[in-house]
């Protein structure tokens, strides 16, 4: 029974995303698709109606590399001198990456990105 856990665990959070999308919470929406996506991994293929059709968030080329920069612990300024960046881009990058991921620090980045 114990081995169950994240497998239950994706299903509330996928029927979690699907209730915020019903009531017009975005941002929640992705938090919690986020997570079921990062706890469906660990069920080896298990599919079942709430996990079917959840992916990772999709993110653009250069936002992956701008995330799993700051995920391994760089800070902004950093990114930018190693991207040839201003800080400020890294930044805006990094907040349209917590939009779209529904995520809200650099840990939770490393763990969806490096797990």
């Amino acid at each position: 029974m114990r081995h169950l856990w994240p497998l239950r665990a994706a299903e509330a959070a996928a029927q979690s995303a699907a209730a915020y999308r019903r009531h017009g919470l975005p941002r929640r929406q992705r938090a919690a698709e986020t997570r079921a996506w990062r706890l469906a991994r660990r069920c080896e293929g298990a599919r079942t109606p709430a996990l079917t059709g959840l992916a990772m968030p999709q993110l653009t080329a250069r936002q992956r590399q701008i995330a799993q920069l700051a995920a391994s612990g760089l800070s902004n300024q950093d990114i930018a001198d190693r991207l040839v960046l201003s800080r400020r881009t890294v930044a805006n990058t990094l907040v349209q990456v917590y939009e779209r991921t529904g995520l809200n620090s650099r840990a939770e980045l490393a763990d969806i990105l490096f797990t």
